[in-house]
């Protein structure tokens, strides 16, 4: 009987540690997210697209709408034809194949590059955090703003968002009003990001 109770007591044990070494694993495979606590971040209001864009902010907007919505007509529609893209030291390279080290790139490769984001991804979630906007001083016409934005965009290559890529940090982005429509556009786009 002893031996039983004994036999017993180490099986209690072993299916004790069994269901702690289970839930310490699940929480080291799921990133340290505590299933019994509520989010902290609630999430954000619904993006709204804009018609007229007679604001700098509302520009960035649409360009969230447009990413969350994978949509690459309203995605073009936020930038001015002569649109620069610019880039980190880091992330400089030979993107259109001309030979030259590119610093920036222009509305057709970001265009291509959106084309193949847009259309081999499940879903996107774009959030741009800051209010400010000053005007710019690069831009000697004083017509254009500069409106500083922390980002955090995550795409979902899976419908059941368990895989795919994040991208955080900061850009400024120059925007300007075309002055025959009144329209705001985004000029320039500088990746400020620590990585």
């Amino acid at each position: 009987m002893i031996k039983d109770k004994k036999n017993i007591m180490t099986l209690n044990i072993r299916i004790n540690t069994l269901i702690v070494s289970a839930i310490i694993t699940a929480v080291i495979v799921s990133g340290c997210w505590n299933p019994f606590s509520p989010d902290t971040d609630p999430d954000p209001p619904p993006v709204q697209y804009h018609v007229p864009v007679d604001s700098a902010y509302k520009v960035l907007e649409n360009l969230q709408f447009a990413y969350i919505s994978r949509d690459i007509g309203h995605y073009l529609d936020c930038f001015r034809d002569d649109f620069e893209f610019h880039l980190q030291e880091i992330d400089w390279d030979d993107y259109n194949g001309d030979g030259l080290i590119d610093e920036y790139w222009g509305l057709d490769l970001e265009e291509d590059f959106h084309i193949l984001m847009f259309n081999n991804v499940s879903s996107i979630e774009l959030n741009l955090a800051g209010t400010q906007e000053s005007a710019w001083t690069g831009d000697s016409t004083g017509l254009s703003l500069q409106l500083p934005r922390t980002f955090d965009l995550k795409v979902y290559t899976n419908a059941a968002h368990s895989e795919g890529y994040r991208a955080s940090g900061s850009a400024l982005f120059i925007c300007r009003e075309d002055s025959s429509t009144g329209e705001w556009y985004i000029w320039q786009w500088w990746d400020l990001s620590d990585t």
